[in-house]
């Protein structure tokens, strides 16, 4: 019985060593193929060196101190921390987690002098700021705060969406505020829509709760692919007593009839929920004629929305009067502005004229800081400008036509030109510039410019355009300018 209970093996057990020894190697060699076969069992060969996975026992964990965002890990040949290198100041840490841990790189953070989160320990703790021209006030970091001013620096100076993604303004950022994320032109572009729509909810809700009155003013122009476009801007006073002025809409139109005008303007009205609108400002088209009487009828549908039922509305555009007026007064004395024009073109078009021309100067010893400056004839304030900076250099001018042939055969009439100016020609740019100078004054007070946001400086009554045309009145009753003014003074103060 003993025998027999020594050789009795139990179903699914490996054989002892006393019993395999009885056991012939063919047969032994078998059967682990055969007991695997059957049971699906691994076979582990107890002679066989254990494998590196073996070895390497349970895997390493993770980092989990969040010091490591601002330390880099230095690890030996078996892979295990023993140092930590601080990303701003490049110091080096011991850092072995047995014997030191993280405690010595938490001691190195709070006390690294170029570290820029060293002051955020409490996000409740203010700190001082000077802001030139602005009393001394308290700072705490705030990146909502910062995003939104980026956008805003994006809006209001026309960058593009993708400026934050610029590698000179990422690597500035880096040392100006390098906590800060900037985003990227995606981003970006998704808080400009957000910021123009809050913006827009909250002059929409301005314009219903608090604004008694709103000035429209509208223009539309044709661009070179044939499409017509629309611009609207409202100019209102707040509860200070400041005026503002807002582009509410640009939107492309059908055509520029006088019904089209009057539609899309009262489109534009009901959508920024706007009621009481005093005036609309146009300039001299007939179509907006038509636009502006459309409109007053289907306001006065609605009783007490207008002053005097629109009769007062129509404004005419006061800057587009002086342009006419303007206008008409270069035509007086055009030869002479052309010639002129043409002798500032051809020194400004060429390398070796305008070293002839400055090696006059230097010899004329004419002392000025502004140089000559070409115009755009469609637009009388460049004209005033060229015609004010090229008045100073006359003497050079009438200098370089007795010594330079190719000046004289360029602008000559052989040449298909005006011809060089000549003494009256000077003159009339003279009384040009001086005329010019009163409207330009006018328009850029009109414009408001150089004055303060207070609404009294903003509007200009057609008593100064008068008193612009009777300063010059010794130059205009003689060139019969004066009649031409006043037909378009009528107009404007008539119409």
């Amino acid at each position: 019985m003993e025998e027999e209970d020594a050789d009795y093996t139990p179903s699914g057990s490996q054989p002892s060593v006393g019993v395999s020894s009885h056991v012939s190697p063919t047969v032994a060699a078998a059967e682990p193929s055969q007991q695997q076969q059957a049971t699906g069992n691994e076979v582990i060969d107890v002679d066989k060196e254990p494998t590196a996975k073996a070895k390497q026992g349970r895997r390493e964990m993770a980092s989990r101190s969040d010091m490591w965002e601002h330390f880099e890990q230095i690890k030996d040949s078996a892979n295990v921390v023993q140092h930590g290198k601080c990303k701003y100041c490049r110091r080096v840490i011991k850092a072995e987690s047995k014997q030191y841990g993280t405690s010595s790189l938490r001691k190195h953070f709070n006390a690294c002098k170029r570290n820029p989160h060293r002051n955020a320990k409490d996000p409740s703790q203010a700190l001082l700021q000077a802001t030139p021209g602005e009393a001394p006030g308290n700072h705490k970091w705030d990146p909502e705060a910062i995003r939104q001013a980026f956008t805003e620096m994006i809006i209001e100076d026309e960058l593009p969406f993708a400026f934050g993604e610029k590698p000179g303004f990422r690597k500035f950022m880096a040392k100006a505020c390098p906590r800060f994320n900037v985003p990227s032109r995606r981003t970006t572009t998704r808080d400009a829509v957000r910021c123009y729509f809050k913006e827009k909810a909250m002059l929409k809700k301005f314009f219903k709760d608090s604004c008694q009155m709103v000035c429209l003013t509208t223009d539309c122009w044709t661009s070179q692919q044939q499409d017509g476009y629309m611009t609207v801007t409202a100019s209102f006073i707040d509860e200070n007593w400041n005026l503002h002025k807002k582009v509410i809409n640009f939107f492309l139109i059908k055509g520029h009839k006088g019904e089209d005008i009057g539609k899309n303007l009262l489109k534009c009205m009901v959508e920024w929920g706007m009621e009481r609108v005093m005036t609309i400002t146009v300039d001299n088209a007939s179509a907006n004629d038509g636009g502006i009487v459309y409109v007053r009828k289907q306001l006065n549908k609605t009783p007490g929305n207008n002053i005097a039922n629109g009769k007062y509305m129509h404004m005419r555009c006061a800057a587009h009067i002086l342009n006419l007026i303007v206008q008409d007064g270069l035509k007086e004395v055009d030869l002479s502005i052309k010639r002129v024009r043409a002798a500032v073109r051809y020194i400004r078009n060429g390398g070796t004229r305008l070293e002839k021309f400055k090696e006059i100067l230097e010899e004329e010893k004419v002392d000025n800081k502004t140089f000559l400056k070409n115009d755009v004839p469609t637009r009388w304030n460049s004209t005033y400008i060229m015609l004010k900076a090229a008045n100073v250099y006359e003497k050079v001018f009438t200098r370089l036509a007795e010594e330079d042939f190719s000046y004289r055969f360029a602008l000559s009439e052989e040449n298909d030109g005006f011809g060089c100016p000549e003494e009256t020609d000077w003159e009339n740019a003279k009384k040009m510039e001086q005329f010019l100078g009163h409207f330009f004054d006018l328009t850029t007070r009109e414009r408001g410019v150089q004055v303060s946001r207070r609404p009294g400086h903003h509007f200009i009554h057609c008593g100064e355009p008068c008193e612009a045309v009777m300063k010059c009145h010794w130059w205009l009753v003689p060139c019969g300018l004066l009649d031409a003014i006043a037909r378009v003074l009528d107009y404007w103060v008539s119409g």
